[in-house]
């Protein structure tokens, strides 16, 4: 059933209203500060030269927003107009679409809607990434030589060895359920920390290589205790065997 006459005023005075709001605050706060020179007129600042440069990455973040903000705001003033116009027209109310009309109840919550829910344009949300994320990754594995049979100390140990110390990473920012322990916040954690093969924690040579010691240290107990393990395993499954 097409709008009445008073429904029809009724929603264009809500458009109004509305955008005369939205005026009022783009002038409150000069369009979210988007008529200032960045950065220095928005930080007071006479040279950029002796700042920080997070504190110029807070002050770029905060522009960034009010863009945003303001790009909103724009926007929803054309809905109005047009909007607006579709009432001049005795159009409004009425789906672009299909031509049904559209709820009521969805023109009190969005009155400047030309669409109903079934045909509103954007549907689903959008799950793009930024492009920039092919191409960024953790700057250590640029020198990384796992593939390349190395055992030397590369800059994946060093990463490994100062990120272990903490990092900005939290629990929601990994999907491998394993990671239950905040010192565990970092891509491979459970490598081996300076040494490829675990024996190599506990066993030493002189400079020539030719005398050879054990270390008696905790890694050197567990490492008995697996090969215990290991070769009570393999006792039970003779025994299946036999």
């Amino acid at each position: 059933m097409a709008l009445s006459t008073q429904e029809m005023d009724h929603f264009k005075q809500i458009l109004l209203s509305r955008k005369e709001e939205i005026k009022g605050m783009r002038e409150r706060n000069e369009s979210f500060g988007n008529d200032s020179e960045f950065p220095k007129e928005s930080t007071g600042e006479l040279s950029n030269y002796d700042n920080h440069p997070g504190d110029l990455g807070t002050e770029l973040f905060e522009k960034e927003k009010d863009i945003a903000l303001n790009d909103l705001h724009e926007k929803e003033l054309e809905d109005i107009d047009t909007a607006l116009k579709s009432i001049e027209k005795g159009e409004y109310g009425i789906c672009k679409t299909c031509g049904n009309d559209i709820l009521k109840e969805r023109l009190e919550i969005v009155p400047f809607t030309l669409y109903c829910k079934e045909h509103s344009p954007a549907q689903n949300s959008s799950d793009d990434r930024p492009i920039e994320e092919e191409v960024i990754g953790p700057d250590y594995k640029t020198r990384s030589n796992d593939n390349k049979d190395a055992t030397f100390f590369d800059g994946e140990d060093a990463w490994q060895s100062v990120a272990k110390y903490g990092t900005s990473e939290t629990p929601s920012d990994f999907t491998d359920p394993d990671k239950r322990d905040y010192n565990e916040m970092y891509e491979d954690s459970d490598d081996d920390d300076g040494f490829v093969e675990e024996y190599e924690s506990f066993v030493a040579t002189d400079i020539t290589g030719k005398e050879r010691n054990v270390v008696q240290n905790r890694n050197h107990e567990e490492y008995e205790e697996e090969l215990d393990r290991e070769e009570e395993k393999q006792s039970d499954r003779d025994k299946y065997d036999k």
